[in-house]
């Protein structure tokens, strides 16, 4: 499968198909159809079985997908069974709510987010944070993010840090050979072609919103 084939707009639907598909397992469908994917995601039937195309043949016309192979596809076209360590950059409230929102609640050390995506690092610039552990997370200063980037093996970046600072942060990232960073600092960062950037942005969804209000 070669990556750079497949649209980023497909990628970022492949989490909710996993999740429609999780669900319907949940509630013991054995089959899942295109149709009941579509309904889940708001998508078309045809969009849902475009997208999985991409990916191999992985349910039968007429029939449906198998709940449960499906899921375990997915799992495996999103490397989720494998763990992979996570960067946070900025500990203020919002850093403080990911980590805390994505802690396993059954124990165990360091924060657990969902499918094995696990947050092995903080970094930030406040000296009564750092060289604390926060829900068993370590907190660095934001100048070793570099070196901690390498000797942690951190895979994904996400970046908290305020506007102003979120670009140098960024580059620090590219220079540490990371490649997919999700940004929730409110500005547009600038990045290589080959560095995946996701941006979330609270304020906007809210604006968006407010036009519904009336």
């Amino acid at each position: 499968m070669r990556k750079s084939r497949i649209p980023d707009v497909v990628v970022r639907r492949l989490p909710l198909y996993l999740r429609a598909a999780e669900d319907y397992a949940r509630r013991d469908h054995v089959i899942v159809s295109s149709q009941e994917l579509g309904q889940w995601t708001g998508l078309t039937p045809a969009q849902v079985r475009k997208d999985l195309t991409f990916f191999g043949e992985f349910g039968k016309q007429g029939i449906g997908y198998d709940a449960k192979y499906l899921i375990s596809q997915l799992h495996d076209i999103l490397r989720l069974g494998e763990r992979t360590d996570i960067g946070l950059v900025g500990f203020g409230n919002l850093g403080r709510a990911l980590v805390h929102y994505h802690v396993d609640t059954h124990g165990g050390s360091g924060s657990v987010v969902r499918d094995r995506l696990h947050i092995a690092a903080i970094f930030d610039v406040d000296p009564s944070k750092i060289g604390s552990e926060q829900s068993g997370v370590p907190v660095f200063h934001v100048d070793e993010l570099r070196d901690r980037i390498s000797e942690l093996g951190l895979k994904i970046i996400v970046i908290a840090a305020p506007a102003d600072h979120a670009q140098a942060v960024m580059d620090q990232c590219v220079a540490a050979g990371i490649k997919a960073v999700l940004n929730f600092a409110p500005v547009n960062l600038t990045a290589p072609e080959d560095v995946k950037v996701h941006a979330s942005d609270l304020t906007l969804e809210l604006q968006s919103l407010a036009f519904y209000t009336d």
